[in-house]
């Protein structure tokens, strides 16, 4: 199982690619202590599509460097996989005539980290997923790579991992844009529905950052409870001027057995729950949910997946529904 849930999380591909230019961060580091980079291929000045790559998480030397790997914490030469929403596929994305932004992910911290670990043997793993995108920002307006400020809208887009970072870092982006800037988060399969024990595996400097930054977009965490899901009615609230769409398999394989501490069943029922996604998501106008009862894991990488259906919608649709402003709905 968790050989399969690497393989879905890193091998998704599409081919509709973009050209893409790579720059380096400079400060930025991947887990593994080397160089950051970050991808953009411009289009359109006024438009701007940003992909944080999804990817697992780690929290000892076993699941960030192996044998029992989670993650993974080192540069990425280029861009392993094309979501469809980042492909330059017309037929499948409203978004392939926007400028995009990729931000790879190489710190195994779910883009919330800030900080370096000595873990047994004295490897050193450096969490700084969240400062990372901190420093491409500033560097990419400082040189003006991207006149954030002259943007007419936004989309921040992650899948896994990437849809916990996208969420995140709405707080990061949004000084950089003008007043008037229209934002859209698409936050494609974040999890959120954990078993109790959940939060446990993970080491006091990483709770220490996710408390910190998770809170800055409103999502207070009960570390000794994972079902964050809870919290989404505040996050979507704090967010009142973006227009929020969440995608949710109901038995997620990969976020109930992998990483969650529960079976899919019980996911299933979180969910669905008074406190799940479904209905947290539906208390503020701004948000939607779209939550499938599937055992897939990510909607958005490849086309297959992106066909599977909710409420007489496909996930695809869903998205474009998000983009045109239309969050008064949830499906199931």
């Amino acid at each position: 199982m968790k050989v399969l849930a690497l393989v879905i999380l890193f091998l998704q591909t599409s081919t509709f690619a973009r050209d893409w230019v790579k720059i380096k961060i400079p400060g930025a580091k991947c887990g593994d202590s080397l160089d950051y980079f970050v991808f953009y291929n411009p289009k359109n000045s006024k438009k701007l599509f940003a992909e944080f790559m999804g990817g697992g998480a780690c929290w000892s030397l076993s699941t960030c460097f192996g044998p029992n790997l989670r993650t993974w914490m080192h540069p990425i030469p280029e861009i392993p996989a094309f979501s469809v929403l980042t492909s330059d596929n017309g037929e499948l994305t409203p978004f392939n005539k926007h400028s995009a932004l990729y931000f790879p992910y190489c710190t195994g911290d779910v883009h919330a980290g800030d900080h370096a670990i000595d873990y047994r043997f004295n490897i050193r793993a450096h969490h700084r997923g969240y400062s990372n995108i901190q420093k491409s920002l500033k560097y990419l307006k400082e040189n003006e790579i991207i006149q954030f400020k002259d943007l007419d809208e936004v989309i921040l887009f992650g899948a896994s991992a990437g849809a916990i970072g996208s969420l995140l870092h709405t707080k990061t982006i949004t000084p950089y844009l003008g007043t008037k800037t229209k934002k859209y988060l698409i936050s494609d399969s974040p999890g959120l529905h954990f078993g109790q024990n959940f939060w446990d595996k993970f080491t006091r400097e990483m709770i220490h950052d996710f408390d910190r930054n998770f809170s800055k977009v409103d999502l207070n965490i009960d570390f000794s409870d994972g079902m964050i899901a809870s919290e989404i009615e505040h996050v979507c609230h704090y967010l009142s001027d973006w227009k929020v769409g969440i995608l949710q398999g109901s038995q997620d394989l990969v976020m109930s057995k992998v990483f969650g501490n529960i079976s899919p069943q019980l996911h299933r029922e979180y969910v669905y729950s008074d406190a799940g996604i479904f209905e947290t998501s539906k208390k503020n106008s701004n948000c939607a949910a779209f939550t499938p009862d599937t055992k897939m894991h990510t909607f958005l990488l490849i086309e297959k997946s992106a066909r599977i259906q909710a409420g007489g919608i496909d996930a695809l649709e869903f998205v474009k529904r998000i983009y045109s402003g239309q969050t008064s709905r949830s499906f199931k």
